[in-house]
């Protein structure tokens, strides 16, 4: 049924959207369940951004697991080490984002790192495609995706912090 797994990726993509539109949604509209939805929000965002940052090891480690002869240049091996250091980074990023919302009762700081997080990891994937490391079509995905999330993200923190709901 799938066998471009690219089509698949986009699926699941597509299906990992959903906890983010849910919890959004139950912010705008449900007053009194506002700070579990965006317990969840933040905890679902912060192991998103941490599959990430896995990606940037995958793309890092891609060609050195399977090295073609003279395809790894001086260029490349560092590229792909900046790949690996930029990888943590997301990660960080995600557990700062659950300790300001779990040990200091900081959503929205939570809210910010986490949107601070998937633009940085967007934007390192878009350079990324510059230097022939991110595939076109990823990052396509990822934008598109991204957007979303970023959007839900900034929705839930103007929400939170300016009290507007929809009921």
């Amino acid at each position: 049924m799938f066998r471009n797994p690219f089509v698949l990726a986009v699926l699941l993509t597509v299906a990992g959207l959903v906890p983010f539109l849910a919890a959004g949604v139950a912010v705008l509209l449900d007053p009194v369940d506002t700070p579990d939805a965006v317990q969840v929000l933040i905890s679902y965002g912060a192991v998103i951004l941490s599959f990430v940052g896995a990606v940037h090891w995958g793309f890092a480690l891609r060609d050195t697991a399977h090295p073609l002869p003279g395809a790894m240049t001086p260029q490349m091996l560092g590229y792909e080490r900046q790949l690996l250091l930029f990888g943590i980074v997301p990660a960080v990023l995600g557990w700062l984002a659950l300790l300001a919302m779990l040990h200091f009762d900081l959503p929205a700081l939570s809210l910010f790192l986490l949107l601070a997080g998937f633009f940085l990891a967007v934007v390192v994937e878009t350079i990324g495609k510059g230097r022939g490391v991110v595939a076109g079509n990823y990052l396509i995905l990822r934008w598109l995706v991204s957007i979303v999330v970023m959007l839900v993200i900034l929705l839930v923190l103007f929400v939170l912090l300016s009290g507007t709901r929809l009921a």
